[in-house]
């Protein structure tokens, strides 16, 4: 056998191995409850600001929300579970980070998830204490039935 068809049978059983392995069961999530609020910058809303709410520890069992403040600063999360954008987060504690990017003229950027940021020459107005998953300050513990969680952070 050529060594062509031989990796070739390879990979087609390799390929039906897969997806004969149903794998484990989907992961039985909570709803997304109701979760908002504002943002606001040394007492002014914050405007284009990409809010999210990364699971912190083991009691989110799932995915994180996110969403991007309107003009008043004001934001209400989303969560995407199964490729479907839901109202909401799910129950549970979060370290909560938010990003506010400028362009070189100083202009708010909202990324589109097509271009990265550093392409757009985009630089990061907020302190690292608020804007970076690793080590942003801000939490949040989202009740069952949801909340408002107003966040007033200081660039000074």
């Amino acid at each position: 056998m050529s060594n062509v068809r031989a990796w070739g049978l390879l990979f087609s059983m390799a390929a039906l191995g897969i997806a004969g392995c149903g794998g484990p069961p989907p992961l039985k999530l909570a709803d997304p409850v109701p979760a908002k609020g504002t943002v606001t910058v040394d007492d002014k809303p914050l405007a284009k600001a990409l809010v999210y709410f990364v699971p912190d520890g083991a009691k989110v069992k799932g995915p994180g929300s996110s969403a991007i403040t309107d003009e008043s600063g004001n934001y209400e999360l989303v969560t995407v579970i199964s490729g479907k954008s839901k109202p909401g987060a799910i129950p549970g504690n979060y370290r909560v980070w938010i990003s506010s990017l400028v362009g070189p003229d100083g202009k708010l950027i909202v990324p589109d998830g097509v271009t990265p940021p550093a392409n757009l020459a985009a630089r990061e107005v907020l302190p690292e204490r608020f804007s970076s998953p690793m080590t942003s300050e801000l939490k949040a513990v989202v009740a069952d039935k949801g909340g408002t969680f107003d966040f007033k952070v200081s660039i000074r």
